[in-house]
């Protein structure tokens, strides 16, 4: 675990696995680790230092953009929705999907909804022995009446 920095927009992010690789969420630019002179234990950074901190390691770095850094919770809260509008889509066509019926035989979305027509002209030329009775759909793919 690691409490990081970053140089270009300024957000301080606690990184629970360790990674090669460390990227901001807002910016997507490399983060750094927190120097540990400015930490109060191992997850939060020194509430008296963090003005110091601020002011020495992230606002002088060459990649410091005064945009990203006055905007960062901006930026975060559109990502989030953007996300969440991405995930409320994709859970509605997963429901969709969920709510096509299917063969119970071969599992195929093929299928055709007997009419009632069908169904009486069945009854009528074969009575009981119509396999159509108390049926409403049809595997185009099997044939299995259901």
């Amino acid at each position: 675990m690691a409490l990081c920095y970053c140089k270009k927009c300024g957000r301080i992010i606690l990184f629970l696995f360790d990674k090669d690789e460390k990227i901001c969420d807002c910016c997507k630019y490399n983060v750094e680790p927190i120097p540990k002179q400015f930490l109060s234990g191992e997850f939060s950074i020194n509430a008296e230092l963090k003005e110091k901190f601020v002011s020495e390691y992230i606002k002088t770095s060459p990649e410091f953009d005064q945009y990203l850094f006055d905007h960062r919770e901006e930026i975060l809260t559109k990502q989030s929705a953007e996300f969440d509008a991405k995930m409320a889509h994709g859970k509605a066509v997963l429901e969709e999907q969920n709510r096509v019926t299917k063969c119970p035989s071969c599992g195929s979305s093929n299928i055709s909804r007997i009419g009632v027509i069908n169904r009486v002209v069945s009854t009528h030329f074969l009575g009981l022995a119509s396999s159509k009775i108390g049926k409403t759909h049809k595997c185009n793919n099997c044939g299995t009446t259901w």
